[in-house]
């Protein structure tokens, strides 16, 4: 214990780790700021004049006027939806959903259906054609959470990548389990999620910032001769200086997401969390959760992919005898799954050995679960998602031993 609080000490008093660690704070709080910036609405005032609004201002009026949209979706409340629009468009001749509709209309009327629209346009369109609202008929929603798993098999049969026979059944064993009716509580945006996948990008990079150079700044300087000449001075010591390290950057992490999550959630509102994945993506997205179920699978799958990468950063700080050659490769390592992801265009095994596989622009684990994507094991199907949490798990227990042969067996001299 007294060796691990010294390596504790240690890494908390070098210069490198108090900026990763106040960087680790700041950026994902910046993050969440940035995320309520990308809402912008628009209304007539009393004069009749025009009045843009942009951020949390124009995030209320939408929370405000769409408020009484909230709650389950159920089949009359679709039925309702559907007949009041064919009811706006028959009156005014001009589609609701459209900007050349009366924005005092649009707010008052059609904006506390507009997403219970668009799940009937989701499930009824074809796949290369878009419905109109006024050919579908009001009973025929009768069977729309039916309707639903058939328009997962049909999106998944016109893919090339997701026709194979065992991949439609995986989904539809998984969709199965999704819970209806689906609930709508206005307030959280796509574009916040995605600024939830960001934060933990910048976190996992900031942990491979600060393990990269552990080992090798120790052999460059000259200090690991001297370590090895003590008692603790190979197996115990690399052992505690891993596990001091951890937990570091567990608690770094940790504090990040964690303040990132509470001022998103305020700014949003938490009453917003209840509703459904299918809500805010697809009606035939595949988890069955909530958005703060989604937070929580979010949070964690970046922790387990932070304690990879970070396992990772200190096996080849362990190998490298210079601190920029373990920083680059530990950072290049990092990026590379999201370049080789917008090259190759989707998941793959080889992506998935990544470390960093569940982080990044689009191969990110929010676009693995809210998107469609299964990988095949000889002849059976596997969600992307489970395999990005298995190697996680399986590569941080796999990098922390190498790391540990690997420093023991180092040697100083030739």
């Amino acid at each position: 214990m007294r060796l691990y609080v010294q390596e504790l000490k240690r890494i908390l008093k070098s210069t490198r780790a108090r900026v990763v660690i106040i960087l680790a704070i700041i950026l994902p709080m910046l993050m969440a700021v940035l995320a309520s910036e990308f809402n912008d609405a628009d209304y007539l005032d009393a004069n009749g004049e025009k009045v843009f609004l942009h951020g949390t201002a124009a995030l209320s009026m939408i929370k405000e006027s769409s408020a009484a949209g909230n709650g389950d979706v159920t089949i009359e409340q679709l039925k309702e939806a559907l007949r009041t629009y064919q009811s706006l468009y028959e009156e005014t001749g001009t589609d609701p959903l459209s900007s050349d509709y009366p924005l005092d209309r649009y707010w008052q009327d059609v904006k506390p259906i507009a997403s219970r629209l668009r799940m009937i346009t989701q499930t009824y369109s074809k796949v290369d054609e878009t419905l109109d609202l006024r050919t579908i008929s009001v009973d025929s929603l009768d069977s729309f959470y039916e309707d639903t798993e058939k328009k997962l098999t049909d999106v998944m049969k016109s893919d090339t990548l997701l026709r194979d026979p065992a991949m439609i059944s995986k989904a539809q064993q998984i969709f199965q389990k999704v819970k209806t009716p689906f609930s709508v509580y206005y307030g959280y945006t796509r574009d916040a999620f995605d600024y939830i996948e960001f934060a933990v990008l910048i976190l996992v990079i900031l942990s491979a910032v600060l393990a990269a150079p552990v080992f090798s700044e120790r052999y460059s300087s000259g200090e690991d001769s001297v370590l090895r000449c003590t008692i603790n001075g190979r197996s115990k010591l690399v052992m505690t200086t891993i596990l001091a390290e951890l937990t570091v950057v567990t608690v770094m992490y940790f504090v990040g997401i964690g303040l990132h999550l509470l001022i998103s959630d305020q700014i949003f509102g938490i009453e917003t969390l209840k509703e459904s994945v299918q809500s805010l993506y697809t009606v035939y997205s595949l988890p069955s959760m909530n958005l703060l179920e989604l937070q929580i699978v979010l949070a964690f799958s970046g922790w387990l992919c932070c304690m990879a990468v970070t396992a990772m950063s200190l096996c080849i700080s362990a190998k490298a005898t210079e601190t920029s050659t373990a920083m680059v490769l530990s950072l290049m390592i990092v990026i590379l799954p999201t370049l080789l992801y917008s090259i190759s265009g989707g998941a793959s095994w080889m992506l998935a050995l990544f470390p960093s596989a569940s982080v990044g622009l689009s191969n990110n684990m929010l676009m693995s679960l809210v998107d469609l994507r299964f990988l095949m094991l000889g002849g059976t199907a596997v969600w992307y998602p489970t395999v990005l949490i298995c190697t996680a798990i399986v590569e941080f227990f796999l990098f922390a031993f190498i790391s540990h042969i690997m420093y023991a067996k180092h040697q100083v001299t030739k």
